[in-house]
């Protein structure tokens, strides 16, 4: 049986995909249905010119990623999952790691390493902790794979890394490791000038390449990985004299990952054919469910095809919207966990610009588009940006959905505008004359 802990600190999708600065605009609308507290202040003509609406139809489709910024990310996850909807996920990672200056080196010409350990400590873990990775650990070989701008959803080109495994293991359980290296390996990065500059050090010692081999059949396990907790520490001893007398000193030092990013490969053939995600990257033809994944995964496009018949019966306003997303639990072998919020982001010009200014707030993303268990799914205050959609500030009328995590394995199935219980656009307006 999969089981999950949860992940500690999560960072919002602002991981990946965009960092902007924001002017937020503080909004602040009453929201009732006719009938709402306060109407025995009201003439009764004026009570009557605010009408709620929830008949516009709204689709929705599932679309894949073409690309993910995760460099210098500061945790990820690394492991492999295979879910019978979305198919497989393996997530690696490619670190430059370097120790800190020293002017002492590593204490002369005597010193030698004694032992060197790779050290791998998961915070938490998605699927089945029994599942057994094959891990290997690939030495880089060439370090312009830090300068320049990787993809995180592409493979890692093969020049840039040696096909032989520096040491290949097994992980598995909780995902705790104190993985021995080759001790030549350890007495290769004991070089005094090196320590002394970056820059000699890069040109010597380039970093690592810590990927998994696939798994057969469905389940699989994902480690959530923060970089503070994977390192490379060597231990090593060396000669001086003391008072005329030769002395034995023992010494440890620390190599942590500074340049780095994480990788993560998806394949949806691997999927059920039963069950597989249907009309993917068809946005003509709409299923009764869409599907939205972390990671740089699947993602779902919200639109609004009666958007004009809005706009043709300007002046009004717009009082609230409210977008209501009803959740799908399929029948699967390896069940999620449900998404906590709904990210909703949007497009100007062909270029991703943020969240929806609703969801934002002075301290950063409010709550709005939680999940709300009396409903099984979702509701999303929409108001601001569907005002300016009226308007027609924006040249794509689409909203965009993601998971409110993209450092943990997230993945959700909701329903669409062709479902028995379809999604919902919910329009308090007044009509002006």
């Amino acid at each position: 049986m999969f089981q999950r802990r949860s992940s500690i600190g999560i960072r919002h999708f602002g991981f990946y995909v965009i960092g902007l600065s924001l002017s937020i605009f503080s909004l602040t609308s009453c929201y009732n249905e006719p009938g709402f507290l306060g109407n025995n202040l009201l003439p009764d003509e004026d009570i009557y010119k605010v009408k709620v609406d929830s008949s516009a139809k709204v689709s929705a489709f599932t679309l894949t990623k073409d690309s993910l910024n995760s460099f210098l990310a500061s945790e990820g996850v690394m492991g492999y999952v295979n879910s019978e909807i979305f198919g497989s996920t393996k997530g690696s990672f490619v670190g430059r790691y370097l120790t800190g200056k020293s002017t002492d080196g590593y204490g002369g010409p005597t010193a030698t390493a004694d032992s060197i350990f790779f050290y791998f400590t998961a915070s938490s873990f998605y699927g089945d902790s029994t599942t057994e990775l094959n891990m290997r650990i690939h030495e880089i070989t060439d370090t312009t794979i830090f300068w320049d701008k990787q993809n995180a959803l592409s493979p890692v080109d093969p020049k840039y890394y040696n096909p032989t495994p520096l040491i290949t293991t097994t992980l598995k359980g909780k995902g705790s490791l104190k993985l021995p290296l080759p001790l030549t390996f350890g007495q290769s990065l004991m070089d005094s000038l090196a320590l002394t500059d970056s820059k000699i050090f890069y040109t010597k010692y380039k970093g690592f390449y810590v990927t998994f081999d696939d798994l057969p059949g469905f389940g699989g396990v994902a480690y959530n990985i923060s970089t503070t907790n994977m390192y490379v520490r060597l231990y090593y001893h060396y000669v001086k004299q003391v008072n005329g007398k030769d002395s034995t000193f023992k010494a440890n030092k620390t190599f942590t990952f500074s340049s780095r990013f994480y990788q993560y490969l998806h394949d949806q053939t691997k999927a059920d054919p039963t069950k597989k995600i249907q009309h993917l990257n068809d946005t003509i033809v709409e299923d009764t469910v869409f599907y939205i994944q972390s990671l740089g995964g699947v993602y779902g496009k919200i639109s609004f095809p009666e958007l004009e018949q809005w706009r043709d019966s300007m002046p009004v306003i717009i009082h609230r919207a409210e977008l209501v997303i009803g959740l799908e639990t399929p029948n699967t072998s390896t069940p999620d966990s449900t998404i906590s919020q709904l990210l909703f982001y949007y497009k100007d010009q062909g270029k991703w610009i943020s969240l929806i200014k609703d969801q934002l707030s002075s301290s950063g993303i409010n709550t709005n588009g939680s999940f709300r268990t009396y409903r099984n799914g979702y509701s999303v205050d929409i108001t601001y940006h569907f005002q300016r959609l009226l308007k027609g500030e924006y040249t794509d009328n689409s909203l965009y959905v993601f998971p409110n995590s993209n450092t943990t394995v997230k993945r959700g199935v909701l329903k669409s505008g062709q479902n028995s219980k379809p999604i919902k656009l919910k329009i308090t307006y007044t009509k002006l004359k």
